[in-house]
Protein backbone atom coordinates (compact mmCIF):
# COMPACT_ATOMS: atom_id res chain seq x y z
CA UNK A 1 0.00 0.00 0.00
CA UNK A 2 1.58 3.18 -0.93
CA UNK A 3 2.05 5.71 2.12
CA UNK A 4 2.12 9.56 1.41
CA UNK A 5 4.47 11.36 3.11
CA UNK A 6 2.44 13.43 5.40
CA UNK A 7 2.35 13.33 9.55
CA UNK A 8 -0.49 11.14 10.48
CA UNK A 9 -1.77 14.30 12.31
CA UNK A 10 -2.05 15.90 9.20
CA UNK A 11 -4.14 14.07 7.32
CA UNK A 12 -6.86 15.20 9.14
CA UNK A 13 -6.98 18.23 6.77
CA UNK A 14 -8.75 16.68 4.19
CA UNK A 15 -7.51 17.79 1.17
CA UNK A 16 -4.64 19.36 2.16
CA UNK A 17 -2.62 15.72 1.45
CA UNK A 18 -5.53 15.13 -1.33
CA UNK A 19 -4.45 13.10 -5.06
CA UNK A 20 -7.50 13.87 -6.79
CA UNK A 21 -6.62 14.20 -10.57
CA UNK A 22 -9.11 15.93 -12.64
CA UNK A 23 -7.20 16.58 -16.30
CA UNK A 24 -7.94 19.20 -18.56
CA UNK A 25 -8.32 21.83 -16.15
CA UNK A 26 -5.55 24.99 -15.90
CA UNK A 27 -4.60 26.02 -12.34
CA UNK A 28 -4.14 29.04 -10.58
CA UNK A 29 -4.85 27.84 -7.06
CA UNK A 30 -2.46 29.66 -4.42
CA UNK A 31 -1.58 29.13 -0.69
CA UNK A 32 -1.06 32.65 0.69
CA UNK A 33 -0.65 31.43 3.73
CA UNK A 34 0.38 28.27 6.52
CA UNK A 35 0.88 28.56 10.18
CA UNK A 36 1.68 25.46 12.24
CA UNK A 37 2.13 25.41 16.56
CA UNK A 38 1.62 23.46 19.05
CA UNK A 39 0.90 23.41 23.18
CA UNK A 40 2.32 20.42 24.78
CA UNK A 41 0.23 17.26 22.96
CA UNK A 42 -2.29 19.94 21.14
CA UNK A 43 -1.24 21.02 17.32
CA UNK A 44 -2.78 24.04 15.53
CA UNK A 45 -2.75 24.51 12.19
CA UNK A 46 -3.91 28.05 10.15
CA UNK A 47 -3.92 28.71 6.35
CA UNK A 48 -5.40 30.66 3.74
CA UNK A 49 -5.50 30.06 0.01
CA UNK A 50 -7.07 31.26 -3.08
CA UNK A 51 -8.99 29.18 -5.72
CA UNK A 52 -10.53 29.76 -9.15
CA UNK A 53 -13.71 28.65 -9.15
CA UNK A 54 -17.05 29.83 -7.28
CA UNK A 55 -18.08 29.49 -3.27
CA UNK A 56 -20.55 27.03 -3.48
CA UNK A 57 -18.87 24.55 -5.80
CA UNK A 58 -15.67 24.69 -3.21
CA UNK A 59 -17.98 24.39 -0.62
CA UNK A 60 -19.75 21.06 -2.24
CA UNK A 61 -16.36 19.45 -2.55
CA UNK A 62 -15.44 19.75 1.07
CA UNK A 63 -18.78 18.63 1.98
CA UNK A 64 -18.32 15.11 -0.01
CA UNK A 65 -17.67 12.45 2.35
CA UNK A 66 -19.03 10.05 0.73
CA UNK A 67 -16.65 10.55 -2.35
CA UNK A 68 -13.23 11.18 -0.01
CA UNK A 69 -11.84 8.60 -0.98
CA UNK A 70 -11.54 9.66 -4.30
CA UNK A 71 -10.46 13.23 -3.70
CA UNK A 72 -7.47 12.20 -1.39
CA UNK A 73 -5.41 8.89 -1.23
CA UNK A 74 -4.62 9.43 2.47
CA UNK A 75 -8.79 8.20 2.93
CA UNK A 76 -8.85 4.61 3.18
CA UNK A 77 -12.34 4.89 4.56
CA UNK A 78 -15.13 7.63 4.43
CA UNK A 79 -18.66 7.80 4.62
CA UNK A 80 -21.70 9.84 6.01
CA UNK A 81 -23.53 8.19 8.63
CA UNK A 82 -26.81 8.49 10.59
CA UNK A 83 -27.33 12.14 11.88
CA UNK A 84 -26.77 12.23 15.48
CA UNK A 85 -28.86 12.45 18.33
CA UNK A 86 -29.64 16.19 18.21
CA UNK A 87 -30.15 15.43 14.31
CA UNK A 88 -26.74 16.83 13.18
CA UNK A 89 -24.92 14.98 10.59
CA UNK A 90 -22.28 12.95 11.36
CA UNK A 91 -18.99 11.74 9.70
CA UNK A 92 -16.51 8.73 9.40
CA UNK A 93 -12.81 8.89 7.97
CA UNK A 94 -10.21 6.70 8.02
CA UNK A 95 -6.98 7.78 6.74
CA UNK A 96 -3.32 6.68 6.91
CA UNK A 97 -0.06 8.86 6.65
CA UNK A 98 3.69 8.86 7.08
CA UNK A 99 6.94 10.91 7.90
CA UNK A 100 10.07 10.22 8.23
CA UNK A 101 9.53 5.89 9.38
CA UNK A 102 6.87 6.92 11.60
CA UNK A 103 3.33 5.74 10.08
CA UNK A 104 -0.63 6.16 11.74
CA UNK A 105 -4.11 5.40 11.56
CA UNK A 106 -6.13 8.43 11.78
CA UNK A 107 -9.54 6.86 13.01
CA UNK A 108 -12.46 9.72 13.37
CA UNK A 109 -16.10 10.35 13.75
CA UNK A 110 -17.19 14.14 14.05
CA UNK A 111 -20.45 16.05 14.01
CA UNK A 112 -20.96 18.58 11.23
CA UNK A 113 -22.06 21.99 11.83
CA UNK A 114 -23.44 23.33 8.37
CA UNK A 115 -25.78 26.20 9.56
CA UNK A 116 -24.25 28.52 7.17
CA UNK A 117 -23.22 27.63 3.27
CA UNK A 118 -19.91 29.34 4.04
CA UNK A 119 -18.47 27.85 7.18
CA UNK A 120 -18.32 23.82 7.61
CA UNK A 121 -16.82 23.29 11.27
CA UNK A 122 -15.96 19.58 12.27
CA UNK A 123 -15.82 18.68 15.96
CA UNK A 124 -14.48 15.32 17.11
CA UNK A 125 -16.37 13.09 18.50
CA UNK A 126 -13.56 11.14 21.00
CA UNK A 127 -15.33 7.79 22.34
CA UNK A 128 -15.45 7.42 18.27
CA UNK A 129 -11.72 8.60 17.20
CA UNK A 130 -8.35 8.06 18.43
CA UNK A 131 -8.16 11.49 19.22
CA UNK A 132 -8.83 13.20 22.21
CA UNK A 133 -10.11 16.14 20.73
CA UNK A 134 -10.34 17.80 17.53
CA UNK A 135 -11.98 20.67 15.81
CA UNK A 136 -12.00 21.98 12.34
CA UNK A 137 -13.13 24.97 10.04
CA UNK A 138 -13.65 26.40 6.54
CA UNK A 139 -14.43 29.24 6.14
CA UNK A 140 -15.19 30.17 2.38
CA UNK A 141 -15.44 34.18 1.39
CA UNK A 142 -15.86 35.04 -2.15
CA UNK A 143 -12.80 36.97 -3.86
CA UNK A 144 -14.74 38.27 -7.10
CA UNK A 145 -14.99 35.15 -8.82
CA UNK A 146 -12.66 33.45 -6.44
CA UNK A 147 -12.90 31.36 -3.35
CA UNK A 148 -10.75 33.02 -0.48
CA UNK A 149 -10.28 29.78 1.57
CA UNK A 150 -9.19 30.03 5.33
CA UNK A 151 -8.85 26.58 7.38
CA UNK A 152 -8.39 25.93 10.94
CA UNK A 153 -7.61 22.94 12.96
CA UNK A 154 -6.57 21.85 16.02
CA UNK A 155 -6.44 18.42 17.52
CA UNK A 156 -4.91 16.40 20.06
CA UNK A 157 -4.35 12.61 19.11
CA UNK A 158 -4.45 9.90 21.81
CA UNK A 159 -1.43 8.30 20.10
CA UNK A 160 2.65 9.49 20.77
CA UNK A 161 4.06 11.42 18.31
CA UNK A 162 8.04 11.30 18.52
CA UNK A 163 9.46 14.52 19.41
CA UNK A 164 11.45 14.86 16.00
CA UNK A 165 8.66 15.49 14.31
CA UNK A 166 7.34 18.90 15.53
CA UNK A 167 5.66 21.91 13.73
CA UNK A 168 8.43 22.87 11.30
CA UNK A 169 8.38 19.65 10.04
CA UNK A 170 4.54 19.16 9.44
CA UNK A 171 4.75 23.44 8.10
CA UNK A 172 7.79 22.40 5.76
CA UNK A 173 5.61 18.95 4.35
CA UNK A 174 2.07 21.17 3.96
CA UNK A 175 4.28 23.56 2.24
CA UNK A 176 6.11 21.59 -0.46
CA UNK A 177 2.60 19.29 -1.25
CA UNK A 178 0.08 22.36 -0.21
CA UNK A 179 0.22 23.46 -3.30
CA UNK A 180 -0.53 20.77 -5.41
CA UNK A 181 -3.03 19.50 -2.99
CA UNK A 182 -5.28 22.99 -3.43
CA UNK A 183 -5.04 22.61 -7.49
CA UNK A 184 -6.84 19.47 -7.38
CA UNK A 185 -9.42 20.72 -5.20
CA UNK A 186 -10.00 23.95 -7.32
CA UNK A 187 -10.03 21.76 -10.52
CA UNK A 188 -13.07 19.33 -8.59
CA UNK A 189 -14.61 22.74 -7.48
CA UNK A 190 -14.13 24.03 -10.93
CA UNK A 191 -15.78 20.72 -12.90
CA UNK A 192 -18.61 21.46 -10.81
CA UNK A 193 -18.39 25.33 -11.87
CA UNK A 194 -18.53 24.05 -16.09
CA UNK A 195 -21.30 21.57 -14.97
CA UNK A 196 -23.72 24.59 -12.97
CA UNK A 197 -23.11 26.35 -16.84
CA UNK A 198 -23.88 23.50 -19.00
CA UNK A 199 -27.32 23.40 -20.53
CA UNK A 200 -29.64 20.59 -19.54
Amino acid sequence: MRKDRFSAWSVVFALLAGTVFCPGLASAAELLDIQVSNTDDRYFMVSESILEASVPSVYQVLLDYDNFTRLSSVYEESRYLAPGPDGAPRVYTLAQGCMLFVCRNVEKVERLDTRSNQRIVATVIPQFSNLEQGVTEWVLTADGENTRLVYRMELTPKFWIPPLIGPPIIRYVLIKGGKDALQRLEAAARELDVAHLSPD
